[in-house]
């Protein structure tokens, strides 16, 4: 048998050079060291603000206490408050999560509402503010009669009142709720109402509008009066005036160019 002698000094070397190798894993600390140091640098406090910030946003989103409970309408006098209510449901809605805008929308595709706003107030309010189209003349064409607002609007077909200011148009074009007709020639339709009878001494037997020849007016004794559009009107109101002082007899009058004329026909056509 062989004998093989410890080579101490060998193994003595080996174990200071590994003592002297510097390891690969660092140092770990304990639990309550790790705590410790969470506390002192703010991540606990910091962690437990995000957690009651995500409770408290859940329970406002959530919760019924910021839910629409009462819808306010304002300013309607034709429309019904309760049809605006049922036009656009905001009643159990999170009050959070409304989109105005998209919200209102509807009720700015109605032919009755000029404007809407929408206002929401905490916890549980919703306050809806509309501005409706005012009527101001009646549009008949095709023997329909439709209220018109004084934008040009037309709001819905609806019988003229006997003292209404109705503008017969007499192309017989096609009419619909929502759509925009000649504001020139609402407006100057007007003036002519309010202007003639007081200024010039005719009270007018027919207010008309014609798509070639714009407004015209005619009167008791089947005359027929050419306005087309509303420039000029101080002028054409004094050259009609002049004309019927001195009894200038016509049936048909032109007051568009700047040269006037008229014509006057016993068989009743200009």
């Amino acid at each position: 048998m062989e004998y093989n002698p410890p080579n101490t000094r060998e193994r003595v070397a080996a174990r200071r050079q590994r003592a002297r190798r510097p390891t690969d894993e660092p140092a770990v600390p304990g639990w309550h060291r790790r705590l410790l140091d969470s506390w002192h640098s703010g991540r606990i406090a910091s962690g437990a603000i995000f957690a009651v910030s995500c409770l408290a946003l859940l329970y406002a989103l959530f919760s019924g206490q910021f839910r629409v409970q009462t819808v306010e309408v304002v300013g309607v006098e034709f429309l019904s408050p309760e049809r605006i209510v049922d036009a656009i449901p905001l009643r159990g809605q999170p009050i959070w999560l409304i989109d105005e805008e998209q919200t209102i929308a509807p009720l700015l595709a109605s032919p009755f509402v000029e404007h809407a706003r929408l206002s929401l107030i905490l916890p549980d309010r919703a306050r809806i503010v509309i501005v409706e189209r005012q009527p101001a003349v009646y549009w008949r064409t095709g023997g329909i009669d439709y209220l018109v607002d004084r934008q040009g609007y037309v709001i819905e077909p609806a019988p003229a009142p006997d003292d209404a200011l109705v503008i017969v148009d007499t192309s017989n074009l096609p009419v619909e709720p929502n759509m925009r007709l000649d504001t020139d020639a609402l407006a100057l339709a007007r003036e002519l109402a309010l202007l003639l009878p007081n200024e010039v001494g005719l009270q007018p037997a027919q207010i008309g509008w014609d798509f070639g020849l714009g407004v015209f007016v005619r009167t008791a004794q089947d005359q027929m009066i050419v306005f087309g559009r509303s420039e000029r009107l101080e002028r054409k109101l004094t050259i009609l005036a002049y004309m019927l002082a001195n009894g200038t007899p016509f049936t048909y009058l032109d007051l568009r160019p700047i040269n006037p004329y008229y014509q006057n026909r016993t068989d009743g056509r200009p």
